[in-house]
Parts: structure tokens; C-alpha cells; sequence
């Protein structure tokens, strides 16, 4: 949950990888401009990235392009795993890494310069047989990676920041997380002269680094931070990371000269049990020793929970804001347990029968999909929403009015207004109807 719409890099650098190639490349992103369909409908091939609650959105979409007689390609972390399920509606699906040159070889096959079956990673329907080619190999050298064109992005000129990724890949294991399905625990990082080239290159006003944990290896970070400054390349800039980039001191410093204002803090929870059961590697005490290390830093904390395990119950959704509120955490992002396909965690679920819905356009981490073991569906529901409420409240916006902390007043008003909405949207007072109908946790647990 966010004030700031960000495009998702894939496109971007499969669109540089085209256009080098002489292809003409013209990229939609819905948060930043409208679709123009004259435009679309003109096109020879229609690529879509999708992550699993964007999905159902895309397949209708490439539904009506089909229709159309226009071929489609789907790629994503979503179509990855459940590549038959998109084909239903593509005619093709990109599946892992490496689409910019898999996009390549799939314009060589339909000009008939190269056969289907040899593009790794694409799947594709052939005599009404779903067809799965080998896998993709990860890629060995980010420094290969076209530089992702976001002048290429419709709209590009609204976006208040500009995103960077700098390493794919997590060595950590949390059991719901999806990153490692896609990329793996090998932590892969572009080298700190190609990152400097690309911050050069674009003169951004500010950077949000995309990477999933920014400060994974330490020694590549401050190579990463020192040639920034010496380059005078001093950015505004915020990124995610984990509460142990507090343990080094000097990272710390360089990451504040180097313009870092604000980490999103991969927490988690404020329950030791439930940090055990996400397979966490972190304490309560590590998140506390953190926020107040980069407070003193100056940079301020987006803390980012994750609700509905197990071990949690009503209690323990009270707690994590009480927690927020306490410790002075700046903002935060409720999220609701979701199982992600190509994780262990929605396997799991998935065979214990615990999911209840697969409306994809639901798994948005803010929407309750699975029956939790101390809760009803419902009451995790408005207990978020409560949650949210609490924490983003009128009486805190206008604290921060008083103060004059106007990226507080932007931030808080936004919140404020996106749960608000959130439940007065029709689809989602409809979505609260049917939990609402659900029988409360205990009567499941009696039924298995």
C-alpha cells in the first residue's frame, strides 16, 4: 500500500532489448496512462507481465486481443507456475527469467527464422497439447541485462520515482515469500560501476531500488554506497531491507550520506512464535533494535507485517499496531497471509484444503483467502481494517500537520483515505458479505 504507482521492471528491459534489436516497442502501464486500444490493436505482437493478482485482469484482456486475431505472450512470477492456466488464454507464456531474449527467438520462430521448440522457458499450445519447453538457465551476469527503458513506458513523466534493480535473488527462505520460487536463494547482484552508470545515465530525482532485500550482501553495498558519493551521485533514494542491516555501523552511515531516507523493513510480526513459523531468522528484539538505530540515522521506516498465520489471532493484530505505535514506526503495510503460487507455503494450503478462494484479483494482500487456525476469515478482515484505521487516524495526520512533517501529512492522508475506500468499494462490501457468511475458526478445525 503505497501513495506511488511503480511499473515493474520486465517490460522496460525486454522493451530495450527490442528496440535495440530495430523493433518499435510502446509499453502501458494503467497507474501511470490510460490505454489507447487503436494503438494496441495496431500492434503484430502483445506481451503482458502479470504478478497473481493482476493476472485474471491480463487474461481478459488478452481475451479480447485474441479475438482479435492479434497473438499474445504472458509472463510473470503468476504464469510461471500456473503456465496451463494461462494458456487458456495466451498463446503463448513466457515462464521464469530471461524474457528479453526469449522474446527475441519467439519474433525469430513466427518470422520462421527458428522453431518454437527450441526457445527455453516458452510453453504453447500444439494440436490442442500444452507443450513446455526446458526451463530458462538463471542469469549468471546482471551486467547482461539490457538497461530497462522507461522512457518507453506511456506516462513515464508522472512517476515520481525512478526504479532501479540492482541484485535478484534472496538467501533467506520465509515460507510464504515468492521471490525465492522465482529467482532463488543465490543472491545475484549487477556490479556497483554498472548500477553508477545507469544512476548517471538517468539523472533521477529520486530512486526506489527495487531489489527484494537490498542489503543481502554488505560488502557489495558499501562498494555500491562509497562509489555513489565519490561519483557525487547523492540521490534521495529508499529500498527494502531486513532488520540485520542495522548490525553494521558503518553501512549505516553510508547509507544516510548517500541519501537513503526511508527502508521498507521486511518485520514480519511482533510475535516471536509466528517469526519461528515464517522461518524468519530475526527476534522482536532485532526489530526493535532496528527501528531505533535507523531513527537515529535519520532515516525513517516503512514497517512491513504479515498477518493471519497460524499462531496469530484478533490479539495479535492489535498488538503489531500497538507495537507500530509505540516504537514510532512511520508507516506501516498490514498484509494479509496470502499463498502465492510456486511456494511451499500455498502447496501446503492448497492440500490441507485451507484455501477458499481462487479469485486471483483477490491475492493482493489485503483480501483473506484461506481459513486462518485462530480466527474466522472475517474477523482477520476487520481486524486489518481496524488495524489501518488505528494506525493511519485523523488525530495522527494532524499531529504530523502540526510538526510540519509533510511527507507524514502525505503519506497518512493517503492511508487514511486507501482504507477508508477499501471498504467502501462495492466489490470488497460484497467480499465482506460472503466472509461474514463463513462459520468462525473453531467450527473448522472441528470438520478436519
Amino acid at each position: 500500500m503505497s501513495p506511488w504507482r511503480y511499473p515493474r521492471l520486465g517490460l522496460p528491459m525486454i522493451g530495450a532489448a527490442l528496440s535495440a534489436a530495430g523493433h518499435d516497442v510502446c509499453i502501458y502501464c494503467t497507474h501511470l496512462a490510460p490505454v489507447v486500444w487503436d494503438d494496441v490493436y495496431d500492434a503484430d505482437l502483445v506481451g503482458f507481465s502479470t504478478t497473481t493478482s493482476t493476472a485474471p485482469a491480463a487474461y481478459g484482456m488478452a481475451d479480447d486481443l485474441r479475438a482479435r486475431g492479434l497473438p499474445v505472450i504472458i509472463g510473470g512470477s503468476h504464469v510461471t507456475f500456473m503456465a496451463d492456466e494461462a494458456l487458456a488464454h495466451a498463446d503463448y507464456v513466457a515462464r521464469g527469467e530471461g524474457g528479453e531474449q526469449l522474446m527475441l527467438e519467439l519474433i525469430a520462430a513466427l518470422g520462421g527464422r527458428r522453431e518454437l521448440d527450441s526457445i527455453r522457458g516458452l510453453s504453447f499450445v500444439r494440436d490442442g497439447c500444452a507443450v513446455h519447453n526446458d526451463a530458462r538457465e538463471p542469469c549468471a551476469d546482471l551486467d547482461e541485462l539490457p538497461v530497462p527503458d522507461l522512457s518507453l513506458i506511456v506516462g513515464h513523466q508522472r512517476m515520481h520515482s525512478t526504479p532501479i534493480m540492482t541484485s535478484w535473488g534472496c538467501p533467506f527462505a520465509c515460507s510464504f515469500c515468492s521471490v525465492t520460487a522465482m529467482f532463488g536463494r543465490k543472491y545475484r547482484f549487477r556490479s556497483a560501476e554498472s548500477v553508477v552508470a545507469e544512476i548517471a545515465q538517468k539523472r533521477p530525482r529520486h530512486i526506489f531500488f527495487y531489489d527484494d532485500n537490498f542489503a543481502a550482501d554488505v560488502k557489495r553495498l558499501k562498494v555500491l554506497l562509497r562509489t555513489m558519493i565519490d561519483r557525487g551521485l547523492v540521490v534521495p533514494w529508499q529500498a527494502q531491507v531486513r532488520t540485520d542491516v542495522v548490525r553494521d555501523g558503518e553501512l549505516l552511515d553510508l547509507m544516510a550520506r548517500s541519501g537513503c531516507h526511508t527502508v521498507g523493513l521486511g518485520l514480519e510480526s511482533v510475535d516471536q512464535a509466528t517469526l519461528d513459523a515464517y522461518r524468519k531468522s530475526q527476534t522482536v528484539e532485532d526489530i526493535v533494535r532496528a527501528v531505533g538505530a535507523l531513527h537515529r540515522h535519520g532515516i525513517r521506516v516503512h514497517g512491513m507485517f504479515v498477518l493471519g498465520a497460524d499462531t496469530d489471532d484478533a490479539t495479535t493484530v492489535r498488538d503489531t499496531v500497538t507495537f507500530a505505535l509505540e516504537h514510532r514506526i512511520d508507516t506501516i503495510m498490514l498484509n494479509i497471509l496470502t499463498p502465492a503460487p510456486g511456494t511451499e507455503w500455498f502447496a501446503e494450503m492448497d492440500a490441507s484444503g485451507r484455501i477458499f478462494d481462487k479469485r486471483w484479483d483477490l491475492y493482493d494482500g489485503q483480501h483473506v483467502v484461506i481459513t486462518p487456525r485462530r480466527m474466522a476469515p472475517a474477523e482477520l478482515q476487520h481486524e486489518v481494517l481496524e488495524g489501518y484505521a488505528r494506525f493511519y487516524s485523523a488525530g495522527r495526520w494532524l499531529g504530523h500537520i502540526g510538526r510540519l512533517y509533510w511527507a507524514g501529512v502525505r503519506n497518512h492522508a493517503w492511508c487514511w483515505w486507501f482504507a477508508r475506500r477499501w471498504a467502501r468499494d462495492q466489490r470488497n462490501r460484497l467480499y465482506l458479505a460472503s466472509l461474514a457468511q463463513m462459520p468462525p475458526a473453531p467450527q473448522f478445525r472441528l470438520a478436519r
